[in-house]
């Protein structure tokens, strides 16, 4: 069922979880209308004495692809009233890199997309071809911290059901940048830890794995349409796995977000809002990575 757009006198709260994906709250009359599994059970345990490092390489990332799949459910309260919204991605990644001066220089974009959102409203499914081939383009240093150097142009239907102009952003999981022991952990002032779970086999190789525990807290909101920021108190907490091949580099990581937001009552606000987003997200390495990945047609770049 098509879903009409939304009018221009609705003020709108827009909650982003990772990676893109987004739940729109509308503001009208008082109503705010997160892989490859470790194959093989732990059957290989590097010894604690023996260190082991992560770290991207041009090698490990170029002419590579990636199965992306997410799944958001956002609940929100305004009073009385309640609202809940699904929201879904699957797409297909390529990657290209390269040795840089600052790190790497990776080139990414989607091979293919498909986008849709449940709401009261109706389910809406944009069409995706217009940020087909689109590019991101960006430094990534060996550690995993990605700086975005170009960005696609992201058509307006698509924008309706999610933000993707940073979905390069956090794509990659951040690593450890010591060499890390099985049963030792890392952590910055972020909030961020990175902890070495044992290894396991898959295939005849060891898989390196890591358990990722990230929590963040802000005290604003940025109503859609509108930059001014309003006071919310928002908590965001990511739980998530990864798994690691000492050649190949990433193979899988899984993500677990929730999102828990509250905006007290004023500006376009009547009441208090309230709401949690959880998110359910994979990201899991291709086998025969550049079959078929020939140089799609680029979509015009936003400034």
């Amino acid at each position: 069922m098509a879903v009409r757009r939304r009018s221009a006198s609705s003020a709108e709260l827009t909650l982003s979880a990772a990676n893109g994906l987004r739940a729109t709250l509308r503001v009208c009359a008082g109503l705010a209308a997160a892989g490859l599994a470790a194959a093989g059970r732990a059957v290989a345990q590097a010894p604690l004495h023996q260190p082991a490092e992560f770290h991207y390489t041009a090698e490990q990332l170029d002419c590579s692809g990636f199965r992306e799949h997410s799944r958001a459910r956002l609940y929100a309260q305004t009073g009385t009233r309640q609202r809940r919204e699904t929201l879904t991605r699957d797409g297909i990644w390529r990657l290209r890199a390269r040795r840089a001066t600052a790190g790497l220089a990776v080139e990414a974009w989607y091979d293919s997309l498909a986008l849709s959102r449940q709401s009261p409203e109706g389910t809406l499914v944009p069409d995706t071809d217009g940020l087909l081939g689109g590019r991101y383009r960006g430094t990534l240093t060996p550690a995993g911290r990605y700086v975005a150097e170009a960005r696609p142009f992201i058509p307006d239907e698509v924008a309706e059901v999610a933000e993707l102009s940073g979905a390069m952003d956090d794509l990659l999981p951040p690593l450890p940048p010591v060499p890390l022991a099985a049963g030792r952990r890392w952590s910055d002032s972020t909030g961020l830890e990175i902890r070495r779970l044992r290894d396991s086999l898959a295939g005849g190789r060891v898989v390196r794995r890591l358990a990722l525990h990230a929590r963040a807290e802000t005290d604003q909101a940025t109503l859609r349409g509108d930059t001014t920021r309003v006071p919310a108190r928002q908590i965001t907490v990511e739980d998530g796995e990864v798994a690691w091949d000492d050649g190949r580099g990433l193979l899988s990581r899984v993500r677990r977000i929730v999102v828990e937001t509250t905006v007290p009552a004023g500006g376009p606000l009547r009441e208090p809002l309230r709401s949690r987003l959880e998110q359910e997200m994979s990201l899991v390495r291709m086998e025969g990575e550049c079959e078929g990945a020939s140089e799609p047609e680029v979509a015009p770049e936003s400034p």
